[in-house]
C-alpha cells in the first residue's frame, strides 16, 4: 500500500507538475498569510493565528533539491506582506526571515535519514510533533527578537504568542499534506458518517455564542474516535475545520473563547491556539496507534495463515510419509516371511555341514531382526493415521496375559543367559476391559527391553498393583540403567542409548515410542520410567480400571 502523503507525491511528480503545485502552495500561504495580518489585535504585534506557516513548510517538504530557493522566496514573501500591512521595513524583514527558517527547519527535521516525509505510526507522529516544536521554537526566537529589537516589544509576551500561533498551525494543518491518502476503510460505511455528523454538531454546540468555557474538550473523544476508527486523512481535514471554526469564532467574540477577551485577549488567543494543539495532537496519536494496532493485527493474521498453510503442507508431507512407509513395509512383509520360512527349515536340517547351518542361522537371525523392524514400522504407521483400534476392547484377565507375555519373551531367549521373571501381586485373576492386542504389544516390547539388557543370570520383576480407579504395572530389571540427561530423549523414534552397554544390544529404538503412543492413544493410560543411570531401569504403567461387562452385569440392578 502506497503510504505517501500529498507533500511526498508532489514532490516525487516531475519539475514541470511539481512547480506550479509548489506555485499554489505558495498563493494560499500569501493568502493566509493576509488573512492572519489582518487579524492582529492592537494590543498584541502578532497575527492571531498563523496557518500560513504550514503551507511555507510544506511548500519546503515538496521542492526536491531547492529548498534555499524556496526558503528565500518564503523570505522575500513574508516581508512583502508585513511591509504591506503597514509594519516598519526591518521588523518586516525579520518576520520574513524568521517564517522562511521555520520552514526551513521543519522540513529539514522530518526528512533527516529518510527520503520523504510522512505521518503513519506512533513514532513518526511523536516526531512530527517535536519537529513542529522545533519549527516553533525557531519563530519565537528570531520573531521575537526582531519584535524586541526593531519595535521594543516585550520579548516575555511576543514569544509565547508566535509559538502557540506557528505550533498549532502546524500541528493541525500539517497532517493533510503527511497522512497516506490511499488508506483503506475498516470500519462500516456508516460509522464515518455519524462520527462526522457528532464533529458537526459537538463544533456547534461548543462554539455557540453563549457556550461555556467548560464545553471546549468535548470535542476531542469524538475527534480521538476518527482517529482510531477511519482513515488518517479523515481526521486530518476534521482538525484543520475545527482549528478554522475555532479562530473565526473567536475573532467574531464568540464562543467559549470570546469570554476571556475583554478581560485578557492575549490569553484569550494562547487558550484558543492550545485548544487547536491538543485536539490535533490527540488526534495524531490514535491514528498513529491504531495504525500501528492495525498493522500489527494484519501481520499476526498472516503469520497465521501462513502458519495453517505450513500445517497443511506437514500434514500432506505426514500422510505421504505415512503412505510410503505403508506401502514399502507391506511390500517387504511378503519376500521376508519367505525369506524366514526357508531360513527355519535351513536351521532345522541336521543333514547339512557346519558352515551351512551357520549361515542359516545368521539369515534367519537378521530376517526375524527385519521382520521386527516392519512390524513397528507398519504399528506406528497405523498409530499416526488411525488412532482409535481396528478391534473391540474385551474382557482381559491381566494375570493370564502377562503370563503368556512373559512365556512368550522368554521363549526366544538363549537358555545361556539363562535370564528369570519374577512376576508379583497376581495371585488372582484381575479383569480389565482392553483391546488385548494393544495391552499384549506394550507389555511384550517392555519385557523384551528388560530382558535383553538384563545381564546373565538377571531377574525381571513385574509386579502388580491393583488400586480403586487404577491398575500398576511395574517391570524393573537388573541391566545398566538409563542416564537421567538421556530418559526424555528415548521416547522419541529411532533413539538409543549412547552408552556402550546398550549400543551392543540390537534394537531400532521403535520399542519405546511404540508403547507411549498404544498407552496414550489407545489404552488411555500412561508409561513413566525411571533409573539411576547405573542400577537397573523401572518402567510403569498406570492402566485405568473401566469397568467389565462381568463386573456391570453384577452392578446391574434385577428386573
Amino acid at each position: 500500500m502506497d503510504e505517501r502523503g500529498i507533500a511526498a507525491r508532489i514532490r516525487d511528480l516531475r519539475a514541470a507538475q511539481r512547480w506550479p503545485l509548489i506555485a499554489l502552495l505558495l498563493l494560499a500561504m500569501v493568502g493566509l498569510a493576509w488573512w492572519g495580518l489582518n487579524s492582529a489585535t492592537p494590543d498584541i504585534p502578532i497575527a492571531l493565528w498563523w496557518p500560513a506557516a504550514a503551507l511555507a513548510a510544506v511548500a519546503t517538504l515538496a521542492s526536491r533539491g531547492r529548498r534555499i530557493a524556496i526558503t528565500v522566496l518564503i523570505a522575500i514573501i513574508g516581508a512583502l506582506l508585513n511591509l504591506a500591512v503597514g509594519r516598519p521595513l526591518d521588523l518586516s524583514v525579520g518576520y520574513g526571515i524568521a517564517n522562511a527558517l521555520e520552514g526551513l527547519v521543519v522540513a529539514w527535521l522530518l526528512t533527516r535519514h529518510r527520503p520523504y516525509a510522512r505521518l503513519v505510526t506512533l513514532p513518526e507522529a511523536g516526531r512530527f510533533l517535536w519537529v513542529s516544536g522545533a519549527g516553533a521554537i525557531v519563530i519565537a526566537l528570531v520573531g521575537g527578537s526582531a519584535a524586541a529589537l526593531f519595535v521594543g516589544a516585550d520579548l516575555l509576551v511576543v514569544m509565547p504568542s508566535l509559538f502557540t500561533s506557528h505550533a498549532s498551525a502546524l500541528f493541525a494543518i500539517m497532517p493533510l499534506f503527511l497522512v497516506p491518502i490511499t488508506t483503506r476503510l475498516r470500519a462500516p460505511i456508516w460509522e464515518p458518517i455519524v462520527q462526522s455528523v457528532a464533529i458537526v454538531v459537538l463544533t456547534f454546540v461548543v462554539f455557540a455564542p453563549a457556550a461555556a468555557l467548560a464545553l471546549t474538550f468535548f470535542i476531542i473523544t469524538t475527534l480521538m474516535w476518527g482517529g482510531f476508527r477511519l482513515p488518517p486523512l479523515a481526521p486530518a481535514i476534521q482538525t484543520i475545520l475545527l482549528a478554522f471554526v475555532a479562530t473565526i469564532a473567536t475573532a467574531l467574540n464568540v464562543g467559549p473563547f470570546a469570554q476571556l477577551v475583554d478581560h485578557d485577549p492575549r490569553a484569550a488567543i494562547i487558550a484558543m491556539q492550545l485548544f487547536i494543539m491538543t485536539h490535533a495532537a490527540a488526534g495524531l496519536f490514535v491514528a498513529g496507534q491504531a495504525h500501528d494496532w492495525n498493522a500489527t493485527t494484519d501481520a499476526l493474521a498472516e503469520r497465521e495463515r501462513d502458519a495453517q498453510r505450513v500445517a497443511d503442507e506437514l500434514r500432506l508431507l505426514n500422510q505421504q510419509k505415512d503412505d510410503f512407509i505403508s506401502a514399502v513395509s507391506h511390500e517387504l512383509r511378503t519376500p521376508v516371511t519367505s525369506i524366514i520360512g526357508f531360513s527355519e527349515q535351513l536351521v532345522d536340517d541336521d543333514k547339512l555341514d557346519p558352515d551351512t547351518h551357520q549361515a542359516g542361522q545368521v539369515i534367519y537371525r537378521n530376517a526375524r531382526r527385519l521382520a521386527d523392524v516392519i512390524e513397528d514400522v507398519l504399528e506406528l504407521s497405523r498409530l499416526s493415521t488411525q488412532v482409535a483400534s481396528s478391534r473391540a476392547a474385551e474382557d482381559v484377565d491381566l494375570v493370564r496375559l502377562l503370563a503368556h507375555c512373559i512365556e512368550d519373551t522368554l521363549g526366544i531367549v538363549p537358555p545361556a543367559r539363562d535370564v528369570q521373571v519374577d512376576l508379583r501381586g497376581a495371585d488372582h485373576p484381575i479383569m480389565l476391559r482392553v483391546v488385548e492386542q494393544d495391552l499384549v504389544r506394550v507389555c511384550s516390547n517392555l519385557l523384551s527391553n528388560a530382558i535383553k539388557f538384563s545381564p546373565p543370570g538377571g531377574v525381571v520383576t513385574v509386579t502388580v498393583s491393583e488400586h480403586p480407579d487404577e491398575l500398576l504395572i511395574s517391570i524393573a530389571d537388573q541391566g545398566p540403567g538409563i542416564p537421567p540427561e538421556e530418559q526424555d530423549a528415548i521416547w522419541e523414534r529411532f533413539y538409543r542409548v549412547q552408552s556402550p552397554e546398550h549400543r551392543g544390544v540390537p534394537g531400532t529404538g521403535l520399542g519405546l515410542p511404540i508403547v507411549r503412543s498404544l498407552m496414550t492413544a489407545r489404552i488411555g493410560g500412561e508409561v513413566t520410567l525411571s533409573s539411576d543411570g547405573e542400577t537397573g531401569t523401572t518402567v510403569t504403567m498406570r492402566i485405568p480400571r473401566a469397568p467389565t461387562t462381568r463386573t456391570a452385569a453384577i452392578q446391574r440392578p434385577p428386573v
